[in-house]
């Protein structure tokens, strides 16, 4: 359910908050009919007992699943925080390649240049839209780059450790790209959205049993409660899918270093 709401086209054209209220509401919505249909084909008279009964089982499921929702959303977030860590480690080694060229013979500094220059826009304009389950696997400019580096013969001691570090940088940004592809992917098991998803709705129907001292304020509960729980799984949803169309993670980075490669190799070419 939330992945079919959370991926239509109108979900890339308004912004996450806006987007956020509008899920949160039709929960909100979807709850108090639920209510309300639940009224009338069961209707049940529970006393106090049963009352007391049924909110003692429904705070013990309750706790058991908000330690799994915190689990989850703890989980989703280190992954988001470490995709933003790898962006910026990989975008630290193309600047250290730019400088560590500035050296090298006016040939080899162009081939440098159309490589980096082609990975940038690759990764901006290809790379970034790479949100799902079968993500493809396109080659960089990369591994070519480090095939002309190692058909270069030295000039000098100095150019063959420029040559080393290059490469080595280049074989770190190679490994940083396959972990940053990896995160297009949903990093959480179909079983635990299963349950998440299914949790959630035991939880609201369960909400129904309990009783309380007149009609509103039990609707008024219930539409804090579906919410909540709503706005859980829109937070695990989206930090889930860092390239999706309700939020992506800053291309920003990649996008400075593009227009720092062109502006320095238009000086020093």
């Amino acid at each position: 359910m939330v992945s079919y709401i959370l991926e239509t086209q109108v979900a890339g054209w308004l912004p996450a908050p806006v987007l956020c209220l509008l899920f949160v509401l039709l929960c909100v919505v979807l709850g108090q009919i639920g209510l309300t249909l639940f009224e009338k084909f069961f209707r049940l008279h529970l006393d106090v007992v049963d009352n007391d009964l049924t909110g003692i089982m429904f705070s013990t499921i309750g706790l058991i699943y908000s330690l799994i929702l915190a689990f989850v959303i703890v989980a989703v977030w280190d992954d988001y925080d470490d995709l933003s860590k790898t962006i910026e480690e990989e975008t630290d080694k193309l600047n250290g390649i730019m400088a560590h060229t500035g050296t090298l013979p006016a040939d080899m500094q162009i081939s440098m240049k159309t490589a980096m220059i082609t990975y940038c826009r690759q990764v901006l304009q290809e790379e970034w839209q790479m949100n799902g389950r079968n993500v493809p696997e396109r080659p960089s400019a990369i591994p070519s780059l480090r095939l002309a580096l190692l058909r270069v013969e030295p000039s000098s001691k100095r150019e063959e450790n420029i040559y080393t570090v290059v490469d080595q940088e280049l074989s770190s940004i190679s490994d940083l790209r396959r972990k940053r592809l990896g995160y297009a992917k949903s990093h959480i098991p179909d079983l635990v959205w299963f349950t998440l998803q299914v949790g959630s709705m035991m939880l609201i129907v369960f909400s129904y049993f309990l009783t309380a001292p007149s009609g509103r304020i039990k609707r008024v509960s219930l539409g804090f409660f579906t919410g909540y729980l709503a706005m859980c799984m829109f937070l695990i949803y989206t930090l889930d899918r860092p390239f999706g169309k309700v939020i992506q993670v800053s291309r920003q980075p990649y996008a400075n270093v593009l227009m720092n490669l062109e502006q320095y190799y238009a000086v020093n070419l």
